[in-house]
């Protein structure tokens, strides 16, 4: 069992992206994966409690990058496990993935399959907390002058904006436009 990391996920989201087949992983992937995030989330918490914020906002840092990863990686085999259901090969699947195709066959065959209605609607419920947690609160603002590319504070580019734009900005880089004056809150009713 290789110890997964950063790289090793850049370097299979790069071999997912190059082929049209799944790559072979280990069985104990997603596991490892799962072991990752929680050893940085723990790394996270210790740096905060030691008052360590540089050392906690890079792990906060590694933690969205892993993430983000990790992401688009299932995103690429779910859409390569759909086409292999189709083709009704099974090939190179890990974990729930063989759990994953199993619905799936079921599905385009038209055949049964059972999964709980508390099941599905408790994973609706999850889905709604994470969604409305996760998105940043915005408003809308009027741009009074015109503004090459800005960051914020995540390194998330926005603009460039022309003078008379109306746009939705995180709060956060709005306070910063209201106070050097170059752009105004505006409420819409």
């Amino acid at each position: 069992m290789i110890s997964l990391d950063i790289v090793k996920l850049r370097e299979l989201l790069e071999r997912e992206l190059s082929s049209n087949e799944l790559t072979p992983l280990d069985d104990e992937f997603y596991k490892e994966f799962d072991s990752l995030v929680k050893a940085l989330k723990l790394r996270v918490e210790s740096s905060r409690e030691r008052g360590e914020t540089v050392e906690e906002n890079l792990y906060l840092a590694e933690l969205e990058v892993v993430e983000r990863l990790m992401k688009e990686i299932i995103k690429i085999r779910l859409h390569k496990l759909v086409d292999l259901a189709f083709e009704g090969k099974l090939q190179n699947l890990v974990g729930e993935e063989k759990k994953i195709f199993g619905l799936l066959l079921a599905f385009i065959n038209r055949e049964p399959f059972e999964i709980p209605e508390r099941v599905v609607e408790e994973k609706i419920e999850e889905v709604k907390e994470v969604v409305e947690t996760k998105i940043p609160t915005r408003e809308a603002y009027l741009i009074e002058i015109d503004i090459p590319k800005i960051l914020d504070e995540k390194l998330n580019e926005y603009g460039p904006f022309k003078a008379g734009d109306l746009v939705t900005l995180p709060r956060s880089l709005a306070k910063i436009l209201i106070e050097r004056g170059v752009a105004k809150r505006v409420r819409i009713s």
